[in-house]
């Protein structure tokens, strides 16, 4: 990993931590997580599928767009 890909870990490390504490403080972190896991399983499936489609559409796009220019922009090794 390059020192870059380091820091950006733990910049969104340190972010998850300061927003769980802000979130739910200080207190069980049993209960916590339970209340996490009720939250996301109260959602409605629509929900979910509505992400899977956001997610998929911006995939494929990454697969149809990004790359094929990267691919192209560097040089052929032989």
């Amino acid at each position: 990993m390059q020192e870059r890909d380091v820091l950006d870990l733990f910049l969104v490390a340190v972010l998850a931590v300061l927003t769980y504490v802000e979130a739910f403080g200080l207190a069980d972190p049993i209960a916590t997580v339970d209340e996490i896991v009720a939250i996301f399983a109260g959602i409605g499936v629509e929900v979910y599928l509505v992400l899977g489609g956001l997610f998929g559409i911006v995939f494929v796009g990454y697969l149809t767009v990004y790359l094929p220019k990267k691919d192209a922009s560097q040089p052929v090794r032989r």
